[in-house]
C-alpha cells in the first residue's frame, strides 16, 4: 500500500508545472546536449560543473508567460532551450526579449550576476 501511495504522489508531484526539470538526468534539454554517460562522469569528477550546468539550463534566465496573446500557447518552460540565446547574453546588464508571437518574455541574466558560469562566460 505505502509504494502504491508514494507512486500516486510521484505522478502528482510530476505533472505539476515548474519553470525547469531540475533533476539533470531527466530534463530533456540538458539531455539534448549530454547523454546519460557524459552526466555521470561530470557529477563524480567535477562537482562544480555539474553545477554550472545545472544552473545555465534551469536558472540562468528568467522566462514568463506575458499573458498578451490569448491565442497564444508558449512552449512549455522546461521545454526551453536557453542555450539556443547564449549569443545574446552581455557581460554587465540584463537581456530581454519578447516572443509576441508564442506569449512569452526571455530574460537572459548577465554574465556577471550568474552564481555558476561555463567555460563560454569566461573572457
Amino acid at each position: 500500500m505505502r509504494s502504491c501511495t508514494i507512486f500516486v504522489l510521484f505522478c502528482f508531484l510530476s505533472a505539476l508545472p515548474v519553470k525547469a526539470q531540475t533533476n539533470l538526468f531527466l530534463n530533456p534539454v540538458v539531455r539534448l546536449h549530454y547523454d546519460s554517460l557524459e552526466l555521470v562522469s561530470i557529477h563524480q569528477a567535477d562537482s562544480s560543473k555539474f553545477n554550472a550546468i545545472a544552473y545555465y539550463y534551469t536558472q540562468s534566465y528568467l522566462y514568463e508567460i506575458t499573458g498578451e496573446c490569448p491565442s497564444c500557447t508558449p512552449p512549455p518552460a522546461s521545454l526551453f532551450d536557453v542555450s539556443a540565446y547564449e549569443y545574446l547574453r552581455k557581460r554587465n546588464v540584463r537581456v530581454e526579449r519578447y516572443f509576441e508571437k508564442y506569449g512569452f518574455k526571455l530574460t537572459l541574466l548577465s554574465i556577471n550576476e550568474l552564481s555558476y558560469r561555463l567555460p563560454i562566460h569566461n573572457p
